[in-house]
């Protein structure tokens, strides 16, 4: 397994970009679908996710609203033992969305199992609430 080893889940969720960017880059947001988050989308702020009882620390890399956010990654408790990265890209498509997350450099078979499992019920949350019709 090469330390370029990648998850990537794709979406198309009912809103524009610019309604659903608050989701991926205020705590306001992000606290609608995980359990907690401490961030600013500047580059440079730190950051700190809470997923049940693991908690992912990091900062950000790279904002470009409405479209682009990404942070480094790293657990808490157990650290990676290598950089990694989360990314959200938003491209409009009509008055619906693309959605995409990547995180990249998970270093062994084992962090990719660990994380695509992991994305998969994070993103579900993600998805529904971008498809919720309560406000932003």
């Amino acid at each position: 397994m090469t330390a370029l080893a990648r998850v990537e889940l794709q979406a198309e969720v009912g809103r524009r970009r610019d309604q659903l960017f608050e989701l991926v880059s205020t705590p306001v947001g992000l606290c609608r679908w995980l359990d907690d988050a401490q961030m600013e989308a500047v580059a440079g702020a730190d950051a700190r996710f809470v997923l049940a009882d693991a908690v992912a620390v990091g900062a950000v890399l790279a904002v470009s609203p409405p479209q682009h956010i990404s942070f480094s990654w790293d657990w808490e408790a157990e650290p990676l033992g290598a950089p990694s990265v989360v990314a959200f890209d938003l491209v409009d498509h009509g008055a619906r969305s693309h959605l995409t997350l990547r995180h990249v450099g998970l270093g062994s078979g084992a962090q990719l199992q660990l994380h695509e499992a992991l994305w998969q019920h994070w993103f579900g949350r993600l998805v529904r609430a971008a498809e919720d019709d309560g406000k932003l």
